[in-house]
């Protein structure tokens, strides 16, 4: 009887166990320091369209794989590094919007830092 009694209750908490849901953890991201609004020192900063920024993302669009031209650069944000790193958000003429991040070292030469992606620079 004992017996049947402890079997009765382990199963009863077992099945409690398993019946128990878990509530998804809620991800927290770290916010995008590119993305900050808060002017300081070697942070990022949004800029203006420059020489610089257009030869910049000419080499970004002829490494992508698209047949749609550039329609318009919808926001740039440079860093001041040894050097300039330039974050451009561009959509194409097929409506497309696109971002990347290039570096332009103290010798002028431009480096992709992070390829195009598909999506705004700071949603």
């Amino acid at each position: 009887m004992k017996t049947i009694l402890a079997a009765s209750v382990l199963s009863v908490i077992a099945l409690t166990g398993c019946a128990k849901q878990t509530e998804p953890q809620k991800q927290i991201s770290p916010s995008n320091p590119m993305c900050s609004t808060k002017t300081m020192p070697g942070g990022w900063n949004v800029s203006d369209v420059t020489p610089g920024v257009e030869k910049a993302l000419d080499n970004v669009l002829a490494q992508m794989n698209t047949a749609s031209k550039l329609k318009q650069i919808n926001e740039v944000r440079t860093q001041i590094v040894n050097g300039t790193n330039y974050a451009i958000e561009f959509t194409l003429e097929n409506g497309e919007v696109w971002h990347t991040v290039v570096y332009r070292n103290l010798r002028d030469d431009y480096m992709i830092e992070q390829v195009a992606q598909q999506g705004p620079l700071c949603p």
